[in-house]
C-alpha cells in the first residue's frame, strides 16, 4: 500500500469519527456544560494515549520548550470548548462548513506569524472565502452567535496549528500528544470545577447552571470520548504520509457525511444563501491549499 492511500485511508477514518463523535454530541443533552464535555474528551484522549508513556518512558513528558507547549494547550483548550459549543447550538451542516473556514485563517495567520509568501490569488481567495461567511451569518437577517463562537474556534485552531509547526522541530510527537492531553485534562478540570462553582453560589459573575449527565449520557460522553481520540491519531497518522495540501480535499467528505446526519437529527436543510456561501467556501478553501502546495513544490 503507497504511503498516499493510506494518508487516504488514515484521513477518511478522521473525518468519519470527527463527525460520528460531533453527531453523538448533538444527540446528549444540551444543558450538560462544555466544559465537562471538554474534560471527558480529554481524559479518553490520555487514555487512548497512554501506552506512549509505557513504550518511550517518562521523558516523554519533558519538553524543550515547556512554554511554546503551554501556550498551544491554552489555545487548544479554548478552541475545542468552541467547537463543542458550536455543534451543540447550530445546525449540524452549517457547523461542519463553517469549519473549513480554518484553513483560510491558518493561512493569514502563517503569513502574519511564520511570514509565509501569500499569492495575490491566495489573498483574493481568503476574500472570497469570507464572503462566503458572511453570506451564512445572514448580516440581514436572524442571526445565530455561534457562528462567531465557530469563527473565533477556526483562528485559535490556526494559531495553534502554527506553534504545533515549531514544537515538531524541537519536541517528539509523543510529547507533543502527550503533554497535550494531560494539559488540556487540566484546564478543562478548572474550567468545570469554576463553572460548577458559579451554578453553586449566586453572588459570583458567573451564573451558571450545573446539569449532571444521565446514565444514557455519560455513556454517549464515553463513546464521544473513544471517536475523538481516534479522531486525533487518524489525522496525526495521516500527516506522516502526505502533506496537509493534499489531504485538505478528503477532509470534505465530511460534509457529504453532514447532509443525511442533519436529516436524521431532524434539522432543516440549508437555505439557498447557506448553500451557496457553503460552495464559496469550498472552492476557496479548496484553491488556496492547492495554490500552498504548489508554491511549496516550485521551491524545492
Amino acid at each position: 500500500m503507497s504511503n498516499k492511500t493510506k494518508a487516504i485511508a488514515f484521513i477518511l477514518l478522521n473525518c468519519i469519527s470527527f463527525t460520528l463523535s460531533m453527531t453523538i454530541n448533538k444527540l446528549v443533552n444540551p444543558a450538560i456544560p462544555v466544559a465537562l464535555k471538554v474534560l471527558i474528551r480529554a481524559s479518553f484522549g490520555l487514555l487512548f494515549f497512554s501506552p506512549l508513556i509505557l513504550k518511550s518512558g517518562f521523558r516523554v513528558l519533558v519538553s524543550n520548550k515547556l512554554s511554546l507547549q503551554i501556550l498551544r494547550i491554552f489555545l487548544m483548550s479554548i478552541a475545542m470548548g468552541a467547537t463543542y459549543f458550536t455543534y451543540t447550538n447550530m445546525p449540524f451542516t452549517i457547523a461542519i462548513s463553517i469549519g473549513f473556514t480554518g484553513p483560510i485563517f491558518t493561512a493569514v495567520l502563517s503569513y502574519l506569524i511564520l511570514k509565509d509568501r501569500l499569492k495575490i490569488g491566495q489573498w483574493v481567495a481568503i476574500f472570497i472565502g469570507y464572503l462566503g461567511v458572511l453570506l451564512i451569518i445572514k448580516p440581514h437577517g436572524e442571526v445565530n452567535y455561534a457562528i462567531y463562537v465557530a469563527i473565533l474556534g477556526n483562528v485559535v485552531v490556526g494559531l495553534s496549528l502554527i506553534f504545533t509547526k515549531r514544537l515538531v522541530k524541537i519536541d517528539s510527537k509523543n510529547t507533543i500528544l502527550i503533554l497535550g492531553n494531560i494539559g488540556i485534562v487540566a484546564t478543562s478540570s478548572l474550567w468545570a470545577f469554576i463553572y460548577w462553582l458559579g451554578s453553586k453560589y449566586e453572588n459570583l459573575w458567573l451564573h451558571a447552571v450545573w446539569v449532571c449527565p444521565s446514565w444514557k449520557d455519560f455513556q454517549w460522553l464515553i463513546i464521544m470520548g473513544f471517536l475523538g481520540a481516534i479522531s486525533q491519531m487518524a489525522s496525526i497518522t495521516a500527516l506522516k504520509y502526505a502533506s496537509p495540501s493534499f489531504l485538505s480535499p478528503f477532509e470534505y467528505s465530511r460534509l457529504v457525511l453532514a447532509v443525511p446526519i442533519g436529516i436524521f437529527l431532524g434539522e432543516a436543510l440549508p437555505g439557498y444563501r447557506e448553500i451557496v456561501g457553503i460552495i464559496i467556501i469550498l472552492i476557496s478553501t479548496v484553491y488556496n491549499s492547492w495554490q500552498g502546495d504548489f508554491h511549496a513544490k516550485s521551491k524545492k
